[in-house]
């Protein structure tokens, strides 16, 4: 199936280049005025769904040392551990060293049909511009709708009542935060990408599908696209997405 036109063009501004550009079998590397010389975005793998091609953008480097490897290996090679073995070793030490371990698969939702809410019992709170902590207000603020100019919201949290769990990583989010998604709409009206993140002690107990569920209905009620990804090891998230009813659109791997 055909990813919706506002997916597209999120696919086509990664890549830097029109989805045509996308072979439909083989191996297909380019040089892209998207990569810069920067860790995790000198080098970026891409396969779109409904296609066996794969194309690989990179700066300049990076294309010479790599292109013959990734020509010379399928779509399904390229994507295993076969391939990222192959692509570290040919990559130089200095770049190779940001190589991702693993691939990461990224999800859509585009219309209330497909979604499927999770019902739980956690109640997921929408929290404002006045819940920025501190040290996340210029972030979240160059991460928000470009048409949001007041107040807005950029996550849901889910807080539990465990009174000898307190939250640590999420500390910042308030003393119980069980699990946060955060919208980061990155100057799109059209998208946005979906981060969670859930305190360690209380992960697989539904915190983080709770929170993900409130903030791709939100999404979805603005009329936009609700963007998630996972890599593929991290089984927990990849479910959230299955649960859902998220669609997969790309697979890709950095450097």
């Amino acid at each position: 199936m055909k990813p919706d036109c506002r997916a597209c063009r999120q696919i086509e501004k990664d890549a830097g280049f029109s989805l045509q550009t996308f072979p439909d079998e083989g191996v297909c590397v380019r040089v892209s005025d998207m990569r810069t010389d920067e860790p995790k975005n000198r080098l970026f793998v891409q396969q779109v769904t409904g296609k066996n091609g794969v194309l690989v953008t990179g700066i300049p480097r990076i294309v010479s040392a790599a292109s013959d490897c990734a020509q010379s290996m399928t779509d399904r090679e390229l994507f295993s551990p076969l391939g990222l073995a192959e692509m570290k070793r040919v990559l130089p030490p200095a770049d190779a060293a940001y190589l991702d371990s693993t691939y990461a698969l990224d999800f859509v939702l585009t219309r209330h049909e497909r979604f499927h809410a999770a019902w739980l019992d956690y109640r997921a709170v929408a929290l404002g511009r006045k819940d920025i902590p501190t040290e996340q207000h210029d972030l979240r603020m160059a991460e928000r709708r470009p048409s949001e100019t007041d107040d807005f919201t950029w996550a849901f949290a889910c807080y539990h009542d465990e009174p000898d769990v307190p939250a640590k990583r999420l500390a910042q989010f308030g003393f119980r935060c069980a699990s946060i998604a955060v919208m980061m709409w990155n100057g799109s009206e059209d998208i946005a990408v979906l981060g969670v993140e859930t305190e360690e002690a209380l992960r697989g107990q539904g915190y983080g599908l709770a929170a993900v569920s409130a903030a791709t209905q939100w999404i979805l009620e603005q009329g936009a696209v609700a963007w998630y990804g996972a890599y593929t090891d991290n089984i927990a998230s990849l479910r959230i997405a299955r649960r859902l009813g998220f669609s997969p659109v790309c697979q890709s791997f950095r450097a």
